[in-house]
């Protein structure tokens, strides 16, 4: 049972909610509404002490260091335009002792930058001589500092752009939705003012990037602001403002950043996405079915450049990646196209397994500290793969086996335990998760039931009959067309549980 606490609807409506899941005014809905509890919660206790007053304003540089160097260790390989080291040597204590005195480029994006990491890394507040400042004080500290900045700057520049992209990634995870969209579509709006989306922008890219110094692989600006506004907008619901895709043509051979390889690779899920998220016609179920088999194939067959390396931006590919194959077929299940007999995996009722076994067979290098700088995007992403997996697995009657055979709900349990880690983070979605996963696996059959005999005394593993019994993973669909059970059946009780 989550904690007692309202849900996103509640909250958003303004009524009173029982706390419940589903609570009490989502279930008595009229219209069907999702009951979901993904909004983060607020910190409680006393809160840190605010800025007095902006001005005078005075941060010393050994405020900021740690965090930049955080931004270098933890965070560089998710945003890879920021050389830290060129930024620290051209940076020194801050001090504005009025609203007239020049606000000059890296410091305003030092500010922007400490507001982001220190969201998405989930840092504790640090202190300023006599004054504690959070991420929320450096985001407000940074608003004033980019109006002054804009102001006094002539002529629009990538450090601009950043800025505003770095407002955009604390709104973000501070969960401000018009806010995070905001920033960033100004952070495109301005790109595109410098014609950063043009071929011809790529020609003249070095001669940019050695007038700012401070900013490496200027060339991956405008994928990276692209992809950042596509993968936010599909989060909250909203429609991108830039739909054309970035030029990437002639683009990966100017890069030797593994970094900036990984960010390429995502560029490319989302392109392969768009198929069905952008360009689909409503309405047309025979184009829709073969638009869902074809995005899937692509996306499920796209070759990722560093899927051979463990590191956080390849981890991001990885998970997006099948939360996307995920929403694919959570489509299907709206159109009712679902079936134990489809010749397209999508089309399955298997395929949630299929895609946690994926996810698992991804993840299985990676440690905890590889997945923390991706922040609770990933998190939410990774909670839709398991979630559908658990429906499916809860409405799969247990199937008698001869043998010991891998389910749905085997996947189910190693992907929650891969998850938990960061599940306490947001104990709301681990309360749901983890609900459905006890439940799933108290309906399954016990294995001491369904165990051929072995004989236990045999320390090699050996059994009775001297064969050694291996655990096999495949043949996923015999899990579901053993079982047979009418597509209706399921297509029912899935529309109802989503």
């Amino acid at each position: 049972m989550p904690p007692k606490r309202a849900c996103d609807i509640c909250i958003s409506r303004k009524v009173k909610c029982s706390g419940s899941w589903p609570c009490n005014t989502c279930r008595d809905s009229t219209r069907r509404v999702p009951c979901t509890y993904l909004k983060p919660l607020r910190r409680r206790g006393p809160k840190v002490d605010a800025l007095n007053s902006l001005f005078p304003l005075h941060i010393s540089k050994a405020v900021l260091e740690p965090i930049i160097r955080l931004y270098q260790q933890h965070s560089y390989s998710v945003w890879p335009v920021i050389d830290v080291d060129v930024l620290l040597d051209q940076l020194g204590d801050i001090s504005l002792n009025d609203a007239e005195d020049v606000v000059d480029g890296t410091t305003c994006l030092a500010i922007a930058l400490c507001a982001a990491t220190m969201a998405q890394l989930h840092l504790n507040p640090v202190k300023n001589d006599s004054v504690v400042i959070d991420s929320t004080n450096m985001a407000q500290i940074c608003l004033q500092l980019q109006s002054r900045y804009f102001n006094q700057s002539k002529d629009s520049d990538l450090i601009g752009i950043l800025v505003s992209f770095f407002l955009h990634v604390y709104h973000a995870k501070v969960n401000r939705c018009t806010a995070a969209m905001m920033y960033v579509q100004e952070a495109i709006s301005i790109a595109k003012k410098l014609h950063m989306d043009k071929e011809l922008w790529y020609v003249n890219k070095f001669e940019i990037g050695r007038e700012t110094g401070i900013i490496t692989n200027p060339s991956l600006i405008f994928p990276l602001l692209w992809v950042s506004e596509r993968g936010y907008a599909m989060h909250v619901g909203l429609s991108p403002s830039c739909i054309e895709p970035p030029l990437l043509t002639g683009l990966e051979g100017t890069l030797n950043d593994a970094h900036a390889q990984g960010l390429l690779d995502l560029v490319r899920l989302f392109m392969a996405f768009d198929q069905i998220s952008i360009r689909q016609k409503p309405g047309n179920e025979i184009s829709s079915v073969t638009c869902l088999a074809e995005t899937e194939n692509k996306l499920s067959s796209l070759c990722l450049r560093l899927a051979d390396q463990s590191s956080t931006r390849t981890a991001d590919c990885h998970i997006t990646r099948e939360w996307m194959r995920t929403i694919l077929w959570q489509e299907a299940l709206s159109m009712g196209l679902l079936s134990s007999s489809a010749s397209t995996d999508v089309m399955t009722f298997s395929f949630p397994a299929k895609v946690g076994r994926d996810l698992l067979h991804a993840l299985r290098f990676y440690s905890e500290g590889d997945l923390l700088p991706l922040g609770r995007d990933q998190l939410l992403k990774c909670f839709e793969v398991a979630n559908s997996l658990a429906d499916i697995a809860l409405i799969t009657l247990p199937a008698s086996h001869s043998t010991f055979q891998v389910s749905s709900k085997d996947f189910l349990h190693a992907l929650y335990q891969k998850l938990s880690p960061f599940l306490e983070q947001d104990p709301i979605l681990n309360s749901i998760l983890r609900s459905k996963t006890a439940e799933a696996l108290i309906i399954a059959p016990a294995r001491l039931f369904i165990m051929e005999p072995v004989n236990f005394r045999d320390s090699d593993g050996m059994s009775s009959f001297g064969e050694r019994k291996d655990i096999e993973i495949n043949e996923w669909d015999s899990i579901y067309s053993e079982q047979n059970h009418e597509e209706i059946h399921y297509q029912t009780i899935l529309s109802a549980r989503t």
